[in-house]
């Protein structure tokens, strides 16, 4: 009877929450790259072994709702992330915050087609690093995105939220605490990447 209970006991032991959740459901916005606004809304919902090769995202997370968990940050409001980086995460925005950086915004897990080839329609057709809560803005109000900016200069032009003013505190800098502890833990930051745009609040594992 002893065994008997003690296997019991086992079982519900090795059955995780992950293992329990069978189902992924996530809801994803489509982007339009020639109206360049979002046009459609799409729910998805089935087994995690029907995921595709899209559907599965650096770190091993995937877009599922299942997948992310809350940022427990003291100065600031729950944020969903993926569950596999949460705890790297959650160390360094305490950290960078503690060193004086203040973090007054921030955006993580936000499912959207936002990338990859266009359909008939103009549709972005893969997700983007936010959807698998494997990218993090930070402050965007005061780290914008732009074009036209393969370095930065006078010339870049701002295309999203807040323009970066390199004196604010707030300002993300390549050579800022938070840059460089994100970079330390695999999350590179999208004021380095190539090519004409700049997204200055941005990290991830490629940093676009």
């Amino acid at each position: 009877m002893g065994i008997k209970k003690n296997f019991l006991f086992l079982c519900v032991i090795v059955l995780t929450p992950e293992l329990l959740a069978k189902e992924c459901r996530y809801t994803a916005t489509v982007w339009n790259a020639k109206l360049k606004k979002v046009v459609d809304q799409i729910t998805v919902v089935k087994d995690f072994s029907a995921l595709s090769r899209h559907e599965k995202g650096p770190f091993g997370c995937t877009p599922c709702e299942s997948d992310q968990i809350d940022l427990n940050l003291p100065f600031h409001p729950p944020v969903k992330i993926c569950r596999h980086i949460a705890s790297k995460i959650e160390r360094v925005l305490i950290q960078a915050h503690e060193e004086g950086y203040p973090i007054k915004k921030i955006i993580a897990y936000r499912p959207g087609l936002s990338k990859g080839p266009l359909d008939q329609h103009g549709n972005r057709t893969e997700l983007s690093n936010h959807s698998f809560g494997t990218a993090i803005d930070i402050n965007p109000e005061n780290n914008g995105l732009y074009g036209n900016c393969k370095v930065w200069n006078s010339t870049c032009i701002l295309l999203k939220d807040g323009k970066r003013v390199l004196e604010h505190p707030l300002t993300l800098k390549k050579n800022s605490p938070l840059v460089l502890m994100m970079r330390e833990i695999g999350m590179k930051w999208g004021g380095e990447i190539k090519g004409n745009q700049k997204d200055f609040m941005h990290f991830s594992h490629s940093g676009y």
